[in-house]
């Protein structure tokens, strides 16, 4: 691959990520759903919790999708059913076509989850600028919280011109048009031997459970990741019963107050790279667990605007820590199997949020949101128990790389 054709396809991923998150209804799809449509925040969990269930059940599948029959494929499909998705979620009303929403956004979360950054990396070993990745992953983050950053700051304006239902309509058409760009991706040279029908799919998905399995690093390090991380995740679901607890209504006020966030998501994504290289990828997310614990507990012991600083805190942590655990795996394991992998490791975080997220939403409407805070302390506290030590002793004999092997 020439480089100007993967500056090309870097250009154009960095251009899907920004319109796919692009997303003017999310400084305020929970008030709609609560406020407006007159769910309690247990069923908008409960919703939630379907659609991690559905990311379990079809995340490696859609992986091998990407896998078997090329990435820019997944991502389009992916970025096109999450248009019909949205569609379905602006006419919620009734928990079923609620649930109906949710379930079919888990198959466009995972048709693109994982296909993206392992075309990013496959078009940067084509080009021979592997070693550019974290870099590269972390400013396409970036872009990505920069497009949720301005849909959160015209987000709440519109909704309050207009209203909620005018700015979902208005995301599913950016994610049409994200779509049309994943197509305009050329798809990078593999080493993947093509194995024809379901039963080289089927084979593939397994390969890829095997070797990420067999290799301890990998199989570590994305359970420490999968359950450290789902207790930050939390902010995500918290922020916006967080400023209603505080007294902020819908409104201007209300984006501004979600900005930062995303702008601290921005700023997270490009302290990836340094971060790998100062300390390398392992001990990077033992260092982000530690101060997203820390967070956590204030904000546990204390849910009051005076600690608002710790949500911007927590959600630069938890997008820190993604380009560096995708660029660890990248380099352990084989070209043809990246995206399965990958999506593997995504499987572990739903799997936790999947049990984390109704407690959630229960804690919220019985105790309020420091009861919820204090569940996600509690998962990221056992995550780092429970997997730290053995992460960081797999990482730290684990094979430098999988070239050595011939492998990728």
């Amino acid at each position: 691959m020439s480089g100007e054709v993967a500056r090309r396809n870097v250009r154009l991923l960095s251009l899907f990520w920004f319109l796919r998150e692009f997303q003017l209804w999310i400084p305020v799809w929970i008030v709609y759903l609560t406020l407006e449509r007159g769910f309690s925040f247990s069923q908008v969990t409960a919703a939630e919790a379907l659609f991690l269930i559905g990311v379990l059940v079809l995340e490696v599948p859609t992986g091998a999708v990407a896998d078997r029959y090329g990435r820019r494929v997944s991502l389009a499909l992916g970025a096109a059913s999450l248009a019909s998705s949205v569609t379905i979620f602006a006419f919620t009303t009734s928990p079923v076509v609620l649930f109906a929403s949710f379930a079919w956004w888990a198959v466009a979360t995972t048709l693109m989850s994982g296909a993206d950054l392992a075309l990013l990396f496959d078009t940067l070993k084509a080009a021979g600028r592997e070693a550019e990745y974290e870099r590269l992953a972390g400013r396409g983050q970036a872009i990505a919280w920069a497009g949720v950053g301005l849909a959160t700051l015209f987000g709440g304006p519109v909704a309050a011109v207009l209203d909620i239902r005018a700015t979902i309509l208005f995301g599913a058409t950016t994610c049409v048009v994200a779509s049309v760009t994943a197509f305009l991706l050329v798809e990078p040279p593999r080493m993947a031997e093509r194995r024809d029908g379901l039963r080289g799919y089927a084979a593939s998905m397994g390969e890829a459970f095997r070797e990420a399995w067999s290799r301890s690093a990998v199989r570590y390090l994305l359970l420490f990741f999968g359950v450290t991380v789902a207790g930050i995740e939390t902010v995500h679901y918290l922020v916006q019963p967080y400023l209603v607890e505080n007294g902020i209504e819908v409104g201007p006020l209300f984006s501004l107050l979600q900005v930062p966030l995303f702008a601290a998501g921005m700023g997270g994504a490009l302290v990836a790279a340094p971060l790998e290289r100062r300390f390398g990828a392992m001990r990077g997310l033992v260092g982000l667990s530690v101060g997203g614990l820390a967070m956590l507990a204030g904000l546990a012991l204390s849910p009051t605007l005076w600690l608002y600083g710790g949500l911007p805190l927590l959600m630069a942590v938890n997008s820190c820590a993604w380009p560096l655990v995708t660029g660890a795996v990248n380099r352990q394991v084989s070209s043809e199997r990246r995206a399965t992998v990958l999506s593997i490791g995504s499987m572990v975080l739903s799997v936790s949020m999947a049990v984390l997220v109704p407690f959630i939403g229960w804690a919220v409407d019985v105790r309020g949101v420091g009861a919820a805070f204090a569940l996600g302390a509690v998962v990221t506290a056992s995550g780092m128990l429970v997997f730290g030590p053995a992460a960081l002793g797999a990482w730290r004999n684990r094979p430098e790389t999988a070239l050595a092997a011939g492998r990728t």
